[in-house]
């Protein structure tokens, strides 16, 4: 699913001495004349080390563009200045690189050098100057001596950080000594002049600075679904993909990517706004969804957008019932016109129009970056249907709502005819990525070519449809759930001896090793039998082999290579990092692993959830969820041998399926509820607060 986009290719009297001597605009003192040139951070990502390709994001929410943030404490600065900020000091050796917190969008890189334990810290924060809102890069170089003699090392900073303190290059035994800087970075797109070194100086020190950073990004957090996981690096890394998501953005633009794509493209937009408004993120959502209908309508490189458009309606009303702006923009145009923002329903009668292919399948299209009737385009209509025919009902509008519900009736009986006779004709018994031939035949000809799974990654009809209420038959009448078992198996062992477990591949130029759409990817799973945890274990595999930055990962990426960086970090990637698109479907999956929201108000718990999980014994729970029309509710699960306990607060709207793969086939009773031993659930009415189920076997453990 590579894109085929442009590419990226001190006291206050010494502060004042400091700021009289700069004349540049965003100004500071000389470096020294010896120092050491920073860490390299071109714009597109980090080179600092041998093969290495490493990058992440720092900023602020809502700005015209981040500067992309690099391994060995560097920085580049877009916005016009053009230009790589770091640290001489940085040397090389063996580095950790973390998020502040485990999760905060400020970068932490630590490593030795003469003898002292050394820091860099950088981040952003939004700061008024001259009347003037701004985007100001504040880095602070700590140097802990643990030594018994005192070790002098010089921060040698670049020629244009504004020095905010004087701390010496000695320091004493036991003693750390802290160099703070700033330099300014955004402007929020405005053009007024960038402020004077002196005004730099007099926003204010460090500390003050990483406090208001910390807690405006901790306010935007509470805000969102609260997770506690057995797997702690989850958790920060959903976090941090929450923040790096609002740095990627500019204004109300769903930008991609701060570096690579720092640009909307149509499905890109939905899918980044539909995982916002599943954590439940609502700020400023009328304007985020009259800027994605805008994409909708004018963001021609890639028509999937427009057809799954529908659903990410369907979502937000589901979560919010938010009739009226719905009514709004049923059946009438934006400001801007029919064709720039379309209505819902034109998006849906685009679908029906777009159904040229053989048998009145969605016609050929670069959807996936190459030419083709692709599985994936079809399913995304399927979708996009469906999400039509739940806003005709939720309006009341019956001729739309049939209209809706016999489209989608006829186009998935299409798919599923063309489907099994290429199945029939090439002697496959698999999902193909095209409606017409085998993977051996189109683009997904190479094992390593994620594309093979682009039928799931792309808003996963199999399970989103099937939570709108929606039927999501196979060939032959077959289940979902049996044809992904079918096509997940077959596309595993394919790849087996070439990549390792629970990574499905990248894409030519960036890397056939992983993706940053790994999990999303996985997530397809949900709607199967065998492969139901497969959404976290893919995440796993992002965090344990695939970071390019902390939670950072590239559209697409080769192997580990050779760092500094302790761990395993890819050798190259491509497209951006992070990014954004990525990370909005992923933790769509993770989430929606945990809990699930029906379009008729009810609820499936714990669907995706590792069996370990549950037989470590370790609490899974899930806080501030937006469940239907508005309410917030959470859901805890506790386990301890074969019981297995769920807890939930809040109010649910309607009934609550306890629906672990631990259950399956092994359901032994169950305090409360109604237990359907096929199906390995058990659904407990919305009044219920708790049932706690018994299993035949316990659990496998890790």
């Amino acid at each position: 699913m590579v894109k085929l986009r442009k590419r990226w290719p001190m006291a206050v009297a010494a502060l004042a001495v400091i700021a009289a001597s700069v004349t540049a605009a965003t100004g500071a003192a000389p470096a020294n004349a010896d120092s050491a040139a920073p860490y390299p951070c071109p714009a597109g990502g980090g080179s600092g080390f041998t093969t290495g390709t490493d990058s992440s994001a720092i900023g602020w929410l809502g700005n015209g563009q981040g500067a992309n943030a690099c391994l060995g404490g560097s920085f580049y600065v877009p916005n016009g200045i053009d230009k790589t900020y770091g640290f001489g000091v940085y040397n090389n050796s063996p580095t950790t690189w973390t998020n502040a917190d485990g999760y905060l969008p400020a970068l932490d890189t630590s490593f030795t050098s003469g003898g002292a334990k050394v820091s860099i810290t950088n981040f952003g924060d939004r700061v008024t100057a001259g009347g003037h809102p701004f985007v100001l890069i504040y880095s602070r170089v700590a140097v802990h001596n643990p030594t018994s003699q005192p070790v002098t090392v010089d921060p040698q900073p670049s020629a244009g950080l504004v020095p905010l303190n004087s701390a010496p290059d000695q320091v004493g035994p036991g003693q750390t000594a802290d160099h703070d800087y700033v330099v300014a970075e955004d402007r929020f797109g405005g053009t007024y002049a960038w402020p004077t070194a002196a005004q730099l100086a007099a926003a204010g020190g460090y500390d003050a600075h990483f406090a208001h950073m910390r807690s405006f990004w901790n306010r935007q957090l509470a805000g969102i679904t609260q997770l506690d996981l057995p797997d702690q690096q989850l958790v920060d890394s959903y976090k941090a993909g929450f923040a790096y998501t609002q740095i990627d953005r500019s204004g109300d633009a769903l930008d991609t990517g701060t570096n690579g794509y720092h640009a909307e493209y149509e499905h890109d937009v939905v899918g980044i706004l539909g995982n916002l408004f599943n954590e439940g993120y609502f700020t400023g959502a009328h304007a985020l969804l009259n800027e994605t209908d805008t994409v909708v309508g004018t963001n021609t490189q890639y028509s999937d957008g427009t057809w799954v458009y529908p659903w990410l309606w369907a979502l937000y009303v589901q979560k919010t019932g938010d009739r009226k702006f719905l009514a709004q923009h049923f059946s009438a145009p934006g400001p801007s016109g029919a064709s720039a923002q379309p209505s819902i329903e034109a998006t849906a009668q685009t679908i029906a129009a777009d159904r040229t292919g053989p048998g009145g399948i969605i016609g050929e299209t670069n959807d996936i970056d190459a030419n083709g009737y692709w599985t994936s385009d079809n399913y995304e209509a399927l979708l996009g249907l469906a999400g039509y025919e739940y806003l005709a009902r939720v309006m009341g509008d019956t001729a739309q709502e049939q209209w809706a519900a016999s489209q989608y009736g006829s186009l998935l009986k299409a798919v599923n005819s063309t489907l099994a006779s290429t199945l029939s004709s090439n002697g496959i018994d698999y999902l193909p990525c095209s409606m017409v031939q085998p993977n051996t035949a189109n683009r997904c000809s190479n094992a390593e070519d994620a594309n093979w799974a682009a039928p799931g990654v792309y808003f996963n009809w199999a399970w989103n449809g099937y939570l709108l209420g929606a039927p999501t038959t196979g060939p032959d009448g077959g289940t979902a759930a049996e044809w992904l078992d079918k096509t997940l198996s077959y596309g595993f062992g394919r790849a087996r001896g070439q990549l390792p477990a629970h990574t499905f591949g990248g894409y030519p130029g960036e890397g056939f090793y992983s993706t940053a759409y790994n999990g999303a990817y996985g997530s397809w799973g949900l709607a199967s039998d065998n492969y139901r945890d497969e959404g976290i274990l893919a995440l796993q595999f992002l965090i344990s082999n695939d970071q390019a930055g902390p939670y950072s990962w590239w559209e697409g990426s080769t192997a580990p290579g050779t760092s500094p960086w302790t761990g395993n970090h890819p050798a190259s990637g491509g497209g951006a990092a992070p990014h954004s698109w990525g990370i909005a479907m992923g933790d769509l999956g993770l989430l929606q692993s945990l809990v699930s929201q029906r379009a008729d108000g009810s609820l499936i718990v714990g669907r995706g959830v590792p069996d370990s999980w549950i037989a470590d014994g370790r609490p899974v729970s899930v806080s501030n969820f937006p469940a239907a029309g508005g309410s917030r509710i959470g859901a805890a699960i506790t386990s301890r041998g074969k019981s297995v306990t769920l807890r939930l607060t809040g109010r649910p709207t309607g009934p609550v399926t306890f629906d672990l793969p631990a259950f399956a086939k092994n359901i032994a009773s169950a305090s409360a509820g109604t237990v359907n031993s096929g199906a390995g659930t058990v659904t407990i009415p919305a009044t219920a607060r708790s049932v706690t189920v018994t299993l035949s076997r316990a659990p496998a453990a890790s």
